[in-house]
């Protein structure tokens, strides 16, 4: 695994834990001002997703884990990051397909769309 596809498969994880935290400040920093996510919830710009976390409790038993990832380089400044995710609370498991567009800038890796569908 190249060092570009290690820190984007970190930078995954990382956002798949402050989801699970409602950690506002690592998608304030992380999600690119024109991001988008995609759901079962619908497309909600960067601001719904900020005012998402800023009003919600994390969950301290949830756990969000990638599987089988598979980071596809988009030319120099972007990549694709796709991946099984799990997610647990308690003893409740849900399944998702997930994708994840990253651009590079002047700041790092930012994330400019998230995907994810139901298994």
């Amino acid at each position: 695994m190249s060092d570009i596809e290690k820190t984007l498969v970190e930078i995954e994880q990382r956002m798949l834990n402050a989801d699970a935290a409602y950690d506002e400040k690592f998608f304030e920093e992380y999600c690119a001002d024109d991001f988008v996510a995609v759901g079962n919830y619908g497309i909600v710009s960067r601001r719904q997703v900020l005012d998402m976390y800023a009003k919600g409790i994390g969950n301290p038993d949830r756990r969000n884990q990638a599987h089988d990832v598979v980071v596809k380089p988009l030319g120099d400044t972007g990549a694709v990051v796709a991946y099984k995710l799990t997610s647990t609370t308690g003893d409740e498991t849900s399944s998702w397909c997930a994708s994840t567009v990253y651009r590079q800038t002047p700041d790092g890796w930012r994330v400019v769309l998230l995907h994810q569908t139901p298994m």
